[in-house]
């Protein structure tokens, strides 16, 4: 019962972690306006040079681009890049796929713990602590239709929390806000 009762502890602090910074920003953002919304506004954001999320066409998170003739299926990997030293046990993110692209299918890290939302609106997924340098959250097969032209592929910050974040495995799991690379589907330039 104590193997059980850990992940789960785990994903309610987590989870707790994630929801009352999404709270926090949000009461920040309704007394002070969000960053760059007025002119004369000096809120700063903080957003980790060393936390990434990218969207790949390989699993070793090198190629960012691909050709796709026709109708096809094609793998895109989420990739998460962390520094080496720093260990993470959640993380938040929203995927972005250009109009008539598909999720066909799902093969998620499989330690991952819990996970709510949806790739649409974001997700938050838990998991025990990971060392960097990286990790792949996600391998999707994706339906690409014909004509697909500069098809931009985003990860972006979840709707309900308004972050694109991690949460490291340190003393109240700090939250470490992240970077993100896109990949293109049948680039033309």
């Amino acid at each position: 019962m104590t193997f059980r009762v850990r992940p789960l502890a785990l994903f309610a602090a987590v989870a707790a972690v994630l929801v009352l910074s999404s709270c926090a920003k949000k009461d920040k953002d309704a007394e002070t306006g969000a960053a760059g919304s007025a002119a004369g506004d000096s809120t700063l954001k903080y957003v980790s040079d060393e936390v990434s999320f990218g969207a790949f066409f390989d699993a070793a998170g090198t190629k960012r681009t691909i050709e796709v003739k026709g109708a096809k299926e094609t793998k895109l990997y989420i990739v998460v890049s962390y520094p080496a030293t720093m260990q993470i046990a959640a993380v938040e993110w929203r995927l972005v796929l250009p109009e008539g692209v598909t999720v066909e299918y799902d093969k998620f890290y499989d330690r991952r713990a819990a996970l709510l939302g949806t790739f649409e609106d974001g997700m938050s997924e838990t998991f025990p602590c990971v060392a960097g340098p990286k990790l792949v959250l996600h391998e999707l097969v994706l339906n690409v239709p014909a004509g697909i032209k500069n098809g931009e592929v985003a990860l972006m910050p979840s709707h309900s929390g308004k972050i694109l974040a991690v949460a490291t495995c340190d003393e109240g799991y700090p939250i470490v806000e992240a970077s993100a690379y896109k990949a293109i589907i049948n680039p033309t330039d």
